[in-house]
């Protein structure tokens, strides 16, 4: 009896060892898929471990199988995912399998299978050519946590009655711990993803912002080309504008001053000479006086025409005519305002000085003699002449003034203006309105 009984002892102690064995081969097996997070390779991890834990030649892992046609055609197509024991060229052709055979219990009926002798099976249907030569089989499904199913194992040894009960435990613990590892590679795949998304989106978003903040900063520095460029012009056209008014200025102290000198220092020659005896010695003396004066005020009134009509030939007759009238309305408070006819053919440039100096001249002395109110400048430039004209409403000039203005030595302005016509061939009209003022009228043959 002490045998018998030694050696039960000794083979529950085996067994006991062997499921310790098992278990800590489970538990390693399980801490090593908790540490991998990409599926395919934790499908290989998982179906190795499958074919370690039950010793078997071969262990492969199927997704569910896709059905072709209808049901009643039972033909399948199996998708492989990992392999263990044998090359993919065993099951990557399969191709379509008519019948399921001892695979129907494992995919659709969610039931572990052991087969000791798959030959012997009655619902063995055959394998594909190429299949390896499976004799003992076990399937296990694979579901996960919420009890979807994913696939099955399908272990296979070419010895006949290879695997126990036992073997399927093992199988069916590990099946529960590999889904949750792929539960848990999911959720990081989904993470990763999401996150890989979310990095996508924002890199577009980047590029977009970084598109218009260039966009922007393009702007920003066409607009601070821009306001560079305005300022440059704005400096400019200031410069210009205390140049034109400095050159009035001048013009005007030349007229009032230093013309007005020259004429009296003339008219005092004259004077003395009709106080001298003609064979007096002085005489020569002061006939070179007076010719000196009526020399000077020519180059006198030549320096006016050219301080007044410096800036015509950038800006042209009928600009120069619009600023001139501003400035006059604006300094002597009186309504004035520039009237263009016609303006057919610019005329040359000598002949649009002379006409801007006459509307200045005449502009000068309405300022100053006129007591008007209203002045309007007409200009008409045709094929044949220009023609201006500087109406005002004042109270215009005596007639001994407009008959005699040019012989006597008192009306320079007047007869300045008439000479500078004259000159270009022309004709100078001045005449009271009929309506009161004075009209004063320049036409020029072109």
């Amino acid at each position: 009896m002490t045998h018998p009984i030694e050696e039960s002892r000794a083979q529950l102690i085996a067994n006991l060892l062997q499921q310790a064995e098992e278990l800590a081969q489970l538990n390693r097996i399980a801490i090593a898929l908790t540490s991998e997070f990409d599926l395919q390779r934790l499908l290989q991890m998982i179906t190795d471990a499958a074919r370690k834990v039950t010793a078997a030649q071969y262990a492969a892992f199927f997704l569910i199988p896709e059905v072709l046609g209808d049901a009643a055609s039972n033909k399948v197509v199996f998708n492989l995912a990992a392999l263990s024991g044998a090359t993919e060229a065993h099951f990557r052709r399969l191709g379509p399998v008519e019948g399921i055979g001892v695979l129907q219990p494992v995919f659709w009926e969610g039931a572990s299978v052991i087969v000791d002798d798959v030959l012997q099976d009655s619902s063995y249907v055959g394998v594909p050519m190429g299949h390896i030569p499976v004799r003992s089989f076990l399937g296990v499904q694979l579901r996960t946590r919420e009890g979807t199913i994913l696939g099955a194992f399908l272990i296979g040894d070419t010895r006949p009655s290879r695997f126990s009960p036992r073997h399927v435990e093992l199988m069916e613990a590990l099946s529960a711990q590999a889904a949750v590892a792929i539960h848990n590679a999911q959720l990081v795949a989904r993470e990763r993803c999401a996150m890989e998304e979310y990095a996508a989106q924002l890199e577009v978003e980047v590029c977009e912002r970084t598109a218009e903040l260039e966009r922007r900063n393009q702007e920003l520095s066409t607009f601070a080309t821009h306001l560079q460029q305005l300022h440059h012009e704005l400096t400019e056209a200031q410069k210009r504008q205390m140049l034109t008014e400095e050159r009035s200025r001048i013009a005007q102290e030349l007229h009032d001053r230093v013309q007005q000198t020259l004429f009296t220092i003339g008219l005092k020659a004259d004077w003395a000479k009709g106080h001298l005896n003609p064979g007096s010695p002085l005489m020569h003396p002061l006939r070179s006086i007076k010719q000196l004066a009526a020399l000077g005020t020519a180059q006198v009134r030549d320096a006016i025409f050219a301080l007044s009509s410096a800036e015509l030939a950038e800006d042209g007759l009928v600009k120069m005519l619009y600023s001139l009238i501003r400035d006059f309305r604006e300094s002597a408070s009186i309504e004035a305002d520039l009237v263009v006819a016609e303006w057919v053919v610019a005329p040359a440039v000598r002949i649009e000085k002379t006409l801007l100096t006459v509307a200045q001249e005449a502009l000068y002395n309405i300022r100053r003699h006129a007591k008007a109110t209203i002045v309007i400048v007409t200009v008409q430039v045709t094929s044949d002449q220009a023609v201006l004209v500087v109406q005002d409403n004042g109270i215009g000039l005596p007639i001994q003034v407009l008959q005699n203005y040019y012989e006597n030595t008192v009306h320079l302005g007047l007869k300045g203006m008439r000479t500078r016509i004259e000159e270009h061939g022309g004709q100078f009209t001045l005449v009271n309105g009929e309506e009161g003022g004075l009209v004063i009228k320049a036409v020029i043959p072109l």
